[in-house]
């Protein structure tokens, strides 16, 4: 067998390149443990709320005094019997995935004990394990990743991969191991008050909005609530007494002199559109926003 990686140096990196995707305080499950040195490691790292393992080895018991339980069976015996009794927050499989004779079903089974929004981590020799050599000659090992091949594998059982990196180094032997992040697949969800988050939009609360093209059909009428609309302008006549977004379309002169907040809806020629309205309303006082403006600066995704 190789060395188990345990230097604190390696551990700490990998705690590093998990750390951005863990929710506070998460319960922990790590499928093959070995001692448990990451487990005291990640535990004097972060406050975990619930620290489980499994270990078929002898070895395991070294790790019992950093783990709250240690299962001496495969996880889908567990299953069968319901002896894990919780889900976890993220899942833990270091060096693991390769010496299973079917990697597909265990990712399957650790779906089953993921939290929605948990985070599994995975960590397997890239390729041969070594740069320099052009095969994984170790006998344990039964499959052999790339990249490429582990981020299928995870999308074929419903996983979405959040970060990937190469060149982790388990010991010499093994100086370029591939890592992973992945999250259950989860469908996107449209919030119509997204766009309510940016620092010009949130405050004024009714716009017109400059455009009923295709921006306001595909932005807007996901991220941005309609009520806040009190109507769109279009230069072409043939919008013009129709609707948008369930608001009524109008032509340049419905915009007035009375100061309003414009929502430029075009990403292309939102620069043309601002010095078209200032030169057709040259002292207005109109606030000018252009979506692109709005996109750049990002949205608060935290606010989702």
């Amino acid at each position: 067998m190789c060395s188990l990686g345990t230097a604190s140096e390696r551990q700490q990196s990998q705690i590093a390149f998990i750390a951005p995707f863990l929710v506070k305080q998460p319960a922990v499950l790590e499928i093959g443990c070995a001692s448990g040195e990451f487990a005291a490691s990640l535990r004097h790292a972060i406050a975990v709320r619930r620290y489980d393992a499994i270990e078929l080895s002898p070895i395991g018991e070294k790790a019992r005094p950093h783990l709250d339980c240690l299962h001496v069976e495969p996880l889908a015996v567990l299953l069968e019997r319901d002896g894990l009794g919780a889900e976890f927050d993220m899942i833990v499989m270091s060096h693991i995935l390769e010496h299973l004779e079917d990697p597909g079903q265990e990712l399957s089974l650790v779906s089953r004990v993921l939290t929605p929004g948990g985070t599994l981590f995975i960590e397997v020799p890239n390729r041969s394990g070594h740069p320099n050599l052009p095969l994984d000659d170790n006998v344990s090992h039964l499959h052999f990743f790339s990249p490429a091949s582990l981020l299928r594998l995870l999308a074929d059982h419903g996983f979405e991969v959040q970060a990937v990196e190469t060149g982790a180094r388990l010991d010499a032997r093994y100086a370029d191991s591939l890592r992973v992040v992945a999250r259950r697949f989860a469908p996107p969800r449209s919030d119509r008050t997204l766009l309510s988050f940016d620092e010009a939009l949130a405050e004024n609360d009714r716009v017109v909005v400059w455009g009923a093209g295709s921006v306001a059909l595909e932005v807007l009428a996901n991220y941005l609530d309609p009520g806040r609309i009190e109507f769109f302008i279009d230069k072409n006549p043939a919008k013009h007494g129709s609707t948008c977004l369930g608001r009524p379309v109008k032509g340049p002169a419905a915009l007035g002199i009375e100061p309003r907040t414009v929502l430029i809806a075009s990403v292309d020629f939102g620069e043309e559109i601002a010095r078209e309205i200032g030169q057709l309303y040259p002292a207005s006082g109109h606030t000018l926003i252009r979506i692109a403006d709005v996109l750049d600066r990002g949205l608060d995704g935290r606010r989702r």
